[in-house]
């Protein structure tokens, strides 16, 4: 049995406007326990702030009154699809050298957020992880 993506991924994540402020978006990262922030709504994402976004953006010396949209990654976005196996995520994750995906349903709407976190949560995403050949793993962290 492959575990796909839709029973482990957070069905919840946090929409805010790119122009709300990095403090706001940290304040409600830590709030709701959350290591991402999606900029845009389901239908037309712009972006995602990251926990890694935040830290380059303090070390870059970056304003907490500067807008989420100004430390975002808006460009060559990383989708999964509710129905793909988890295997696919943990690759895509190690090839692209990220910690979260953007989880997308049927009908290309955004449905939530896959994490690291997640994938480890299962027991039989482990097992599963076991499986793959070293030659399918790509990049490190």
């Amino acid at each position: 049995m492959t575990l796909e993506i839709k029973n482990i991924m957070q069905r919840q994540p946090i929409y805010m406007d790119e122009k709300a402020t990095v403090y706001d978006g940290t304040k409600k990262m830590s709030e709701a326990n959350k290591g991402s922030i999606l900029l845009g709504e389901a239908s037309s994402l712009t972006g995602i702030i990251t926990e890694r976004n935040i830290i380059k953006a303090i070390a870059e010396g970056k304003a907490l009154n500067a807008p989420l949209g100004s430390i975002a990654t808006k460009e060559n976005l990383i989708y999964i699809h509710e129905n793909d196996s988890i295997t696919k995520a943990a690759v895509l994750m190690s090839k692209h050298n990220i910690r979260h995906l953007i989880v997308k349903s049927g009908d290309e709407v955004v449905s939530g957020i896959l994490s690291t976190r997640d994938l480890m949560r299962e027991s039989q995403t482990l097992k599963e992880l076991a499986n793959v050949k070293n030659s399918d793993w790509f990049g490190s962290d």
